[in-house]
């Protein structure tokens, strides 16, 4: 490199650590009713909905969903979850290939998944933009924001190496554009004890990083087949046969605290009141139905799910905002940190204050 010219960061000269999805194939355990609609019983469809905006006449018409994605998928299992879903109107799918060959699709699955979750909380999606590439995070997260076509972006992927400055442009970026940017907290309970939050010698990254909102998971019970919610809990397999994995959570090694999160009580939760804490957020990560595998199906769980459910909410919060003000809403941290202090909080949140992500390898929350 020229002596004068300024290296940001070095990608694709290691292939130690690649990008994986963060999603788990779900059992029937028994003894555990399951009160989704569903195919056995999991939660599909208007179930999401039902649970987090009932009654809502909002579809995400006008906007659209960018998904990240290191592996490619079969459109048919779309349309399958679409028709098992009862929608009669298909959600378009824009493929974007980053790089001269889109990647194999041996993680199809987590793609299945990801878009099958923005549909089921919007189905009046514009369209779901599916971006592409064998590896590079920091190369699609740049186009991604350059191509500012989806306001609402979810990743449900993380990759080692540690905070990037390119990765954290990338994300001010789409901050600066009004585009919200959602990333799965992780499914390996706490990052606690050896398993610490930005470490270069971890593969959780961009987790950590002030400038997305990070989504962790619950386990969702539902009144009826899927008709309204009923309770939450952290969501934990640890205890029930899969050893550490959970939502994870936990406190950064390499990000100071943002002036948004500063102020909360980290009491109860053993979080840091100097560094940053993550999740931001969560929502159900447990019982999932997806098509996936070209013909196939079964449940999943994994902040995988999580997610994009949240990128399918604001693309309902982001109709909405366009209706009455022309704008959409981007980064949502300080206004989410904002509601949690505020009068209201009860009204706009359900406080998860049951279960804990202890696992095997993470002492303590």
């Amino acid at each position: 490199m020229p002596a004068d010219l300024r290296v940001a960061d070095v990608w694709g000269l290691s292939d130690f650590e690649p990008p994986r999805p963060l999603l788990h194939p779900a059992g029937l355990p028994q003894g555990k009713p399951l009160s989704g609609s569903g195919p056995s019983g999991y939660y599909a469809g208007g179930d999401f909905r039902n649970a987090y905006v009932p009654g809502s006449a909002l579809t995400g018409a006008g906007q659209s969903v960018g998904l990240l994605e290191f592996s490619s998928y079969y459109m048919g299992d779309i349309t399958n979850y679409e028709n098992t879903i009862g929608l009669t109107s298909y959600v378009p799918l824009n493929n974007v290939v980053i790089g001269s060959h889109a990647p194999d699709t041996a993680d199809n699955d987590e793609v299945a998944l990801d878009i099958e979750m923005a549909i089921a909380m919007a189905p009046g999606l514009t369209q779901v933009i599916v971006y592409e590439i064998r590896s590079s995070a920091s190369s699609i997260l740049s186009r991604m924001a350059n191509d500012n076509l989806a306001k609402q972006l979810s990743s449900s992927w993380t990759w080692g190496g540690g905070p990037s400055t390119s990765v954290d442009n990338a994300f001010k970026q789409m901050a600066a554009q009004g585009q919200s940017f959602f990333q799965a907290s992780g499914d390996d309970d706490a990052y606690t004890g050896s398993q610490l939050l930005d470490a270069s010698s971890q593969v959780n990254s961009p987790v950590g990083s002030t400038n997305i909102t990070a989504v962790g998971g619950t386990t969702l019970t539902m009144n009826g087949s899927g008709t309204s919610w009923a309770a939450e809990t952290v969501w934990n397999w640890n205890y029930s046969g899969n050893p550490n994995v959970g939502s994870g959570g936990g406190v950064s090694t390499y990000y100071k605290i943002p002036w948004w999160q500063a102020g909360v009580d980290m009491t109860a939760n053993l979080g840091s009141t100097t560094m940053r804490n993550v999740p931001d957020v969560a929502l159900t990560a447990d019982d999932v139905y997806v098509a996936y595998n070209n013909g196939g199906s079964g449940g999943f769980g994994g902040t995988s799910c999580a997610a994009p459910l949240w990128a399918g909410f604001t693309a309902l919060v982001n109709q909405q905002s366009i209706a009455a003000s022309g704008t959409t809403v981007g980064f949502l941290n300080p206004v989410l940190y904002a509601i949690g202090a505020g009068n209201n909080y009860t009204n706009c949140f359900h406080d998860i204050t049951t279960g804990n992500n202890i696992g095997g390898n993470t002492p303590g929350l």
